[in-house]
């Protein structure tokens, strides 16, 4: 009887079996899926961190801007006494504009342009845009894209962008009348857009109801028609009860759809609502604030400062 081979290499099967085949080309096909999945949600992200990126740059060079073209001066409100809060800059330059409010006022009784004087220091609308992604026209007789610049009397301009990130600002005084020295608060507000965009960018301001529901705020803009609007970490901007105080930026902390017998609303909680409540005098159930919202805002800062 021949004896059974009994070393490793007798014993190693030669070559693996489809069902090993198979298995392994399953686990690959799932890897590679999941990988594939977070293809669309990275590069969001990256989006996202791009443009937060770029409106850090936007905010320090707006910052400058300020300080260097002499708006927070005292000579930057208008002289008619009332001492209303400044509101300029793109997008921003509306709101004295916007008419009756909600709340029964006029928008120009609490905001205003810049002074002539201030005005006359604020140069070209283009200090208040972010000029780095350059426009090129294409040309048919050559395959690389040429420069574009536009066009004025004189002849050739400057180098055309394409619409992008622009800031505006709103300046309130804490004390009156303004004078050299006296105490305010610049907030910079950096949008996406400059112009008024298919997806409703850097639109005119809409000016928002909210009723104090328990605990949180309910608005009167059905989310069919003002999706975009009152999002969570958006900003809005909200009205004073009383003349002594001034308009403030307060972020939207969460929100979410609400059914009502009129349609599906909105309600949102603020952050620092204990102050929204004082300023817009609507800690009371069912009591009501004006607050005015904004689509494709990217940040805002607030600083407290002295006037020159």
């Amino acid at each position: 009887m021949a004896s059974t081979p009994t070393s490793d290499t007798a014993r190693r099967r030669r070559g693996i079996t489809l069902l090993e085949v198979l298995v392994s080309c399953g686990l690959l096909v799932v890897g590679l899926s999941a990988i594939a999945a977070l293809l669309p949600a990275s590069g969001s992200r990256l989006t996202q961190a791009t443009t937060e990126d770029r409106a850090a740059v936007l905010l320090s060079n707006a910052a400058a801007e300020i300080v260097n073209r002499s708006l927070i001066a005292a000579d930057a409100f208008p002289t008619n006494g009332t001492a209303p809060t400044l509101a300029f800059g793109k997008v921003l330059d509306k709101l004295p504009t916007l008419g009756n409010l909600p709340s029964g006022g006029l928008a120009s009784g609490i905001f205003s342009g810049l002074s002539a004087a201030a005005q006359k220091r604020c140069g070209s609308w283009r200090t208040f845009v972010l000029e780095d992604v350059l426009a090129y026209a294409e040309t048919q007789t050559s395959d690389s894209p040429t420069n574009s610049f536009t066009r004025d009397n004189a002849g050739l301009g400057p180098r055309e962008f394409r619409d992008g990130l622009c800031w505006g600002a709103t300046l309130a005084p804490r004390t009156r009348p303004v004078a050299p020295g006296g105490k305010a608060v610049l907030a910079i507000v950096v949008f996406k857009r400059w112009h008024k965009s298919a997806s409703g960018a850097a639109e005119e301001p809409l000016p928002v109801v909210l009723t104090r529901v328990g605990s949180v705020y309910e608005a009167d803009v059905f989310t069919d028609d003002n999706d975009a609007l009152l999002r969570g970490c958006t900003w809005v901007l909200a009205l004073p009860a009383g003349a002594a105080d001034s308009p403030r930026w307060f972020r939207v902390m969460s929100s979410w759809n609400w059914q009502t017998p009129t349609g599906q609303k909105k309600r949102v909680v603020l952050h620092d609502q204990a102050e929204f409540e004082r300023l817009t005098n609507s800690a009371a159930s069912g009591a009501a604030a004006t607050v005015l919202a904004f689509e494709g805002i990217v940040r805002v800062d607030e600083q407290a400062l002295t006037l020159d």
